[in-house]
């Protein structure tokens, strides 16, 4: 197993919290491929590559130690590594799978994307990549519609630039129907053609990297 610190050694940061289940799947590799077995090995491993408040906090978890009282029971219950883990992720709200995004990180990134007042390609490209992103999960967990989709996409843009994209998209598309939003695709391809020569990197990286 790498020393902490190295550079093949896992890492997680408690502000990135959507980073938890990579490091487990990334402590996991080493313990394969170093053939650690034992359950209290793994937990001292799994909480010797984070900083020192949050190694405490994961080591004060029940599932910590090898066993604990069932209060229902009052009978002796083993603690995998599998239930610290557990125990762990549920300490982050967006570290598991099922909660990774919300329609408040939606928001979040359409009012930086609208403060930022997107005037390049480059700007134009992290709003979508990172819009893109948080849909993805939202539309593929059936938190969101993909028509609602596309409507909040438009929020990110200025007036502005909305007012050049949709003379090119009322040419080019021409056989959308009255009140229905003009996919992502098809935005994407107008802020391509209105915004072609401006600067392709990120000017404005405090709000939207």
């Amino acid at each position: 197993m790498p020393a902490r610190g190295h550079n093949t050694a896992p890492s997680f940061s408690p502000n990135e919290p959507r980073e938890l289940p990579r490091y487990f799947q990334e402590l996991e590799f080493l313990f394969a491929s170093s053939g650690v077995t034992d359950d209290a090995d793994t937990k001292a491993l799994g909480i010797c590559y984070v900083d020192y408040n949050t190694s405490e906090q994961w080591l004060l978890l029940a599932e910590y130690e090898a066993s604990g009282i069932d209060p229902t029971t009052q009978t002796v219950i083993p603690y995998s590594y599998q239930d610290w883990k557990t125990a762990v992720i549920s300490l982050y709200p967006g570290g598991d799978n099922a909660t990774k995004y919300s329609m408040a990180n939606l928001d979040q990134v359409t009012g930086e994307a609208g403060r930022a007042n997107i005037k390049t390609i480059g700007q134009f490209a992290a709003y979508y990549r990172k819009f893109y992103q948080i849909t993805k999960w939202l539309v593929d967990s059936s938190r969101l519609g993909s028509l609602e989709r596309d409507r909040l996409f438009r929020t990110g843009l200025s007036n502005k630039l909305w007012i050049t994209m949709q003379h090119c998209l009322n040419i080019v598309e021409r056989d959308i129907r009255p009140g229905d939003p003009y996919t992502m695709a098809q935005m994407k391809a107008a802020a391509k053609f209105v915004l072609h020569g401006t600067n392709t990197t990120i000017l404005n990286t405090r709000h939207l990297e």
